[in-house]
């Protein structure tokens, strides 16, 4: 990652108080912005956009008793993956609550794919970092998840990035007005991020996958639970800023068992038996919502990461793999999301 642009002064866990307090307080003014639309893009957010056509993988797999990565792998020189050679990636699934029997976390079966493909990729290092946004005991998650055998098994370095020592980073030309981000060290100074969440719709904004997954590296200690801060400046403007800040370079969708209607964490699982897997997120997500039927013009974020940070269009997405209409399934949605006014009630009632 290039940390040349912008400066990083650390904060120590007992620095950190004040301003914590001072977010936990603005996160009781009112719910997240969700029915403010985006401000049109800037030239230079607008130039940030990768450019050229994008690759992204749809990679059958029935179950998590499959080898994921075997099947993934014949696929991967298709993919245009970067190469992570002697690099340390910090992968970053999602573990924001447990409930048993519902597909809320990501399956340790698909990190572990995730895993193999980073060693396969060239990586020195891989650390497992997340930092829920529900649930405080990360030792419960760990054990309750299955996330935390696996990290002892493959002896994998966890890092709870709600209570990492935080690095301040300047956020030029954002879209939710927030001027800088305290992020954890350990994602500021990896030298590459793997994004590796479920596939869940989401009852504020639509569906989450690799993008809406990066709420999870911003700091609980610093933002409070849920990170209440970001949701006060908007939802879709801080999963933008949190891509162009993290740089994610790699997106891992677990779409093995998805989550359909109130989600992300009430909803109902969909066996939907495949993995999306690319370098572009913008791309991954896009087609991720198409194995969901869901119309990306009703993603606010999706529809700007389109302009912003890669391609949504489906004529500027190579497909490898099984393709969409052969794995498409329509999702249900949450309730909120439907009836604007259920919305709006959630949002007002958000802490």
């Amino acid at each position: 990652m290039d940390h040349n642009s912008h400066s990083h002064p650390r904060i120590k866990r007992r620095d950190f108080i004040a301003g914590a307090i001072t977010t936990v307080a603005l996160g009781g003014c009112g719910g997240p912005k969700l029915n403010v639309d985006l401000p049109e893009a800037s030239a230079t957010q607008r130039a940030r956009k990768r450019e050229g056509r994008s690759s992204v993988g749809i990679i059958q797999c029935p179950s998590y008793e499959e080898d994921i990565f075997k099947a993934i792998k014949p696929y991967i020189a298709a993919l245009n993956l970067p190469d992570l050679k002697g690099k340390t990636v910090v992968l970053k699934p999602n573990m924001v609550e447990y409930h048993p029997n519902v597909p809320i976390t990501t399956n340790p079966a698909a990190i572990l794919a995730a895993v193999e493909l980073a060693n396969y990729l060239g990586a020195k290092e891989i650390i497992i970092g997340e930092g829920p946004g529900h649930m405080r005991d990360t030792e419960f998650l760990l054990q309750a998840s299955g996330i935390g055998q696996l990290c002892k098994k493959h002896k994998l370095r966890y890092v709870d990035l709600n209570l990492d020592d935080l690095e301040k980073v300047d956020n030029v030309d954002g879209f939710s007005g927030l001027k800088t981000f305290y992020l954890p060290k350990t994602i500021v100074e990896a030298d590459a991020v793997i994004s590796v969440p479920k596939m869940k719709t989401h009852h504020w904004v639509g569906m989450t996958a690799s993008m809406k997954n990066l709420f999870g590296t911003v700091p609980g200690r610093k933002y409070g639970w849920p990170k209440n801060i970001l949701h006060v400046k908007g939802i879709p403007h801080c999963i933008l800023d949190l891509v162009h800040l993290v740089k994610p370079q790699i997106g891992f969708v677990d779409g093995i068992i998805a989550m359909e209607g109130d989600g992300p964490i009430n909803g109902t699982a969909v066996n939907s038996g495949f993995i999306v897997l690319g370098s572009d997120l913008a791309a991954v997500d896009a087609t991720c919502a198409r194995t969901m039927d869901i119309p990306i013009d009703q993603i606010l974020y999706l529809r700007m990461a389109g302009q912003v940070i890669g391609n949504i269009n489906s004529e500027q997405i190579d497909i490898v793999g099984a393709k969409v209409d052969t794995v498409k399934q329509k999702f249900a949605m949450p309730i909120t999301y439907a009836d604007k006014k259920l919305l709006k009630q959630s949002g007002q009632q958000a802490g």
